[in-house]
C-alpha cells in the first residue's frame, strides 16, 4: 500500500510543476501602428494602419502626423468592444521631410495608450533615387520629445 501512494505522488508532482511553469499567453497590445509604403517620395500618398483590439474600455482613437512643414490629425470614436479592430488613414501628397506619426488610444477611465513611429519623405531635385528611413514603433514611455524622431 505504501508503494502505491509513493507511485501516485511521483506522477502528480511533475504534472503540477509543469502547469505552474507554463508561460501565460501574451496579450495583444492595446494599440499598434504601421506605415506603408516604406519608401516614400515627395508628393506620394502614405497609408497608416492602426489596430486596436476590441475592448469595452476603448472610447477614442486619435492619430496625428507631424513634420516641420506639415500637420494633420484625425479622431475616431470607438464604441468599446463593438468597435472595428483596424482603422486605415491615407495622408495625401506629403511634402518632403521627416515625419512622426502618433496614435493615441483614449480609455473610459482617462488612461491613454500611445504608440508612434517615424518615416522620411524624400525630395530628389535631380530625379535621383534615395532610400527612406523608417523606425519601428516606440511606446511613448521610450519615445523622444514630442515632434522629434
Amino acid at each position: 500500500m505504501r508503494r502505491s501512494i509513493i507511485a501516485r505522488l511521483r506522477f502528480h508532482v511533475p504534472v503540477t510543476a509543469l502547469l505552474l511553469a507554463a508561460p501565460a499567453a501574451a496579450a495583444d497590445p492595446p494599440v499598434s501602428l504601421a506605415v506603408r509604403p516604406s519608401v516614400v517620395f515627395a508628393g506620394a500618398d502614405v497609408r497608416t494602419t492602426v489596430r486596436t483590439p476590441p475592448d469595452a474600455r476603448n472610447r477614442e482613437l486619435r492619430i496625428s502626423i507631424d513634420a516641420p512643414d506639415y500637420y494633420a490629425s484625425s479622431d475616431v470614436q470607438l464604441d468599446g468592444d463593438g468597435a472595428a479592430a483596424t482603422h486605415q488613414f491615407t495622408w495625401k501628397a506629403l511634402p518632403g521631410g521627416a515625419y512622426r506619426v502618433e496614435a493615441i488610444l483614449l480609455r473610459e477611465d482617462g488612461k491613454t495608450e500611445t504608440v508612434s513611429t517615424c518615416f522620411a519623405v524624400l525630395v530628389g531635385d535631380d530625379g535621383s533615387l534615395g532610400i527612406a528611413s523608417r523606425r519601428r514603433p516606440v511606446p511613448q514611455a521610450q519615445a523622444a520629445a514630442p515632434g522629434s524622431c
